[in-house]
């Protein structure tokens, strides 16, 4: 029988941005079954989409001695095809065909990156959608809504402290963006995060009132946390694996970036907004001077709040008040 083995990566962000790949095979070619190998953050993302046939989890190992247990588990099997994000030990068994990355370009974002390594001329962003079984559980996680009422997720959060905006601003976003008259009037507030991350995260939490905040942070698996965002209006949130996730289902999503990549890692799409510091590079974190009097913000929460409200008027439709 015919079999696809899919190398995802360690990454929460990067194995998100190649489900858009994984589907696009598993559309083309449904009658062949796929192994994902990933690492086991994102490993429930792939679990339950259709097509995929098992999904091995991997800790890295110091010497890389991991790959060989993973060998070892996926058995002699000649591959009808091999798609190695990792560039790693399993990308050169026997198969068919095979797509192995070689490395990345600082000037093209990996919708296109993954879409080329594969053999297509048009971007594959990230995709997840989930079942009608875990919205109707996430349902139940965010609580009962008002009739009309939306949900603004925000997270506060990423795997790099010069990667966070500060909470301070997350709250004044947030709270500016859900006031009477605002885009998102009324919304409940739902904020995201990885276990361990609670220190930027549950100050944002605990500053709002308790009736309009939905507290997440460090409660979710990457998948249940898909689900989630599923239901929300919108996304605000940091360069991170979260915001590739907000774009993967569907959902309006500002990123913030400064020393990443916004070529590369942006969120994708007309759905989308990218806000990058200023000068460009610079670290978003809040910056002062030796003697802590002067505070600079090389982001601004007022021009992340303009130009997220014109963002969004615009997707949503909806009200828009000057800040």
């Amino acid at each position: 029988m015919k079999r696809t083995l899919f190398v995802a990566s360690n990454r929460l962000g990067d194995a998100v941005l190649t489900t858009g790949a994984l589907k696009y095979l598993i559309e083309q070619e449904p009658d062949i079954p796929v192994t994902v190998v990933c690492g086991t953050i994102p490993q429930d993302i792939f679990t339950t989409i259709e097509g995929v046939e098992r999904v091995i989890g991997i800790t890295k190992r110091r010497f890389s001695l991991h790959w060989p247990e993973v060998a070892l588990m996926l058995g002699f099997v000649h591959w009808h095809r091999i798609v190695d994000f990792r560039s790693c030990l399993l990308g050169f068994f026997p198969a068919r065909h095979r797509h192995i990355w070689k490395g990345g370009n600082d000037t093209v974002h990996k919708a296109i990156a993954n879409a080329e390594l594969i053999g297509v001329d048009h971007p594959l962003p990230p995709s997840i959608t989930p079942n009608s079984t875990q919205i109707a559980q996430s349902r139940a996680w965010l609580g009962d809504l008002a009739p009309g009422q939306k949900i603004l997720a925000i997270a506060p959060t990423a795997n790099f402290y010069q990667k966070q905006w500060h909470h301070e601003n997350y709250l004044a976003l947030a709270q500016a963006l859900t006031r009477k008259g605002a885009v998102l009037e009324g919304a409940k507030i739902a904020v995201f995060g990885a276990p361990g991350e609670e220190a930027q995260a549950i100050p944002v939490v605990d500053a709002l009132p308790h009736e309009h905040v939905i507290n997440l942070v460090g409660k979710t698996t990457p998948m249940e946390a898909a689900t989630m965002l599923s239901q929300c209006a919108a996304f605000i949130g940091n360069d991170s694996g979260l915001m590739h996730t907000a774009v993967a289902v569907g959902i309006p999503t500002v990123g913030l970036f400064g020393i990443g990549k916004p070529k590369v890692y942006g969120p994708w799409g007309e759905n989308s907004l990218c806000l990058t510091s200023s000068p460009a590079g610079t670290p978003v974190i809040r910056q002062s001077n030796p003697n802590g009097e002067a505070i600079t913000e090389p982001l601004p929460v007022e021009k992340v709040l303009r130009e997220t409200e014109s963002f969004l008027a615009r997707v949503l439709g909806g009200k828009k008040d000057a800040p």
